[in-house]
């Protein structure tokens, strides 16, 4: 694995990410076919950094060069978009048109974008895109931008389960070749809750101390040479924060703020039950940390989370990811 191309085949199919996958070959078929009319179009997928959608957009620019050598792709990192003449000219070109990470799209030149997309989509150009989370939650794009983003196929691709991470941990060393007992593999799985590519980096680092003279794989060396790893990824209240201001667009400090302005609201009670659900702190901590509340106010915004979640699935959906992110 490591720095091999990143293809269908190298691909490793788990829950969270299946549907994606299966998306992804289905757009490759619709382009190599040369069809006029695209069944997914546009298609965006979201997740969080490592979640595996660079892995799908390599694989999908792999296939259809490779079975169709003569279509023209372009890859945009969406950051990098400035709307002038000949880059919309070339853009507009393509067959197949990928844009990277839709969040660090440039709102200045919004009008150049929907420009784009609608003359892309109108010709049947294939359109891809990419970002940390769906269309709807990237507000501060104008509406007639996430519009034509969310109006194809949005896929999501979550973080990994204890499960699908003893899975990936698996494969990856299958495919190296390292052979690791289950007690290591669920070690790892159960301390290094980040992304697949932190998975697959930890397990280039278990071969590398396998081929120490000597060295030993059990739980003792696993504590020593993942202890910096395993520290980052436990749930902290400050890593609750971050995470769940980031996921709604507004600044950590506002969480910890005394106002109750509509847009932190919301976001501040997922922190203080998500804090409840994946810490060890009591009532008073989470509230001190949450603005100087005390414990009546955290265990209040706690019951109002759960008697929303039991209403909207939408917010419940939102919750559950953020919960398996921190984990």
């Amino acid at each position: 694995m490591g720095k091999s191309m990143q293809t269908f085949a190298n691909w490793i199919a788990l829950a969270e990410n299946e549907a994606a996958r299966l998306a992804v070959e289905r757009v490759a078929e619709c382009v190599c076919q040369r069809g006029p009319r695209r069944v997914i179009n546009p298609l965006f997928l979201y997740g969080p950094a490592g979640a595996g959608k660079s892995h799908l957009v390599s694989a999908l620019l792999a296939e259809v060069t490779q079975r169709s050598p003569d279509l023209q792709v372009a890859l945009l990192a969406a950051g990098d978009f400035d709307g002038n003449r000949e880059e919309l000219k070339a853009l507009r070109q393509a067959d197949l048109l990928i844009v990277e990470d839709v969040q660090h799209l440039p709102t200045r030149f919004e009008e150049a974008f929907v420009y784009l997309m609608d003359r892309g989509l109108a010709r049947g150009q294939q359109v891809v895109c990419t970002a940390l989370t769906g269309p709807a939650q990237l507000s501060h794009l104008p509406a007639r931008v996430t519009s034509r983003l969310g109006s194809g196929l949005v896929v999501g691709l979550g973080a990994l389960s204890p499960k699908s991470r003893r899975t990936f941990l698996q494969e990856c060393a299958k495919r190296r070749g390292l052979k690791v007992g289950a007690d290591i593999i669920a070690w790892l799985a159960e301390h290094l809750t980040g992304s697949a590519r932190q998975l697959e980096g930890a397990v280039a680092r278990l071969a590398d101390l396998a081929r120490l003279d000597g060295q030993v794989l059990n739980r003792e060396t696993l504590s020593e040479h993942f202890c910096i790893e395993a520290a980052a990824n436990r749930p902290t209240v400050e890593r609750i924060a971050q995470r769940v201001s980031r996921y709604f667009q507004v600044e950590p400090q506002q969480l910890q703020a005394r106002s109750r302005a509509r847009g932190t609201l919301l976001p501040r009670q997922i922190g203080m039950y998500l804090a409840r659900q994946l810490t060890e702190l009591s009532l008073q901590q989470i509230g001190a940390y949450f603005g100087g509340r005390d414990h009546s106010t955290v265990l209040h915004a706690c019951r109002k989370v759960e008697k929303a979640l039991a209403q909207d699935m939408r917010l419940s959906g939102t919750v559950r990811q953020l919960h398996e992110e921190l984990a």
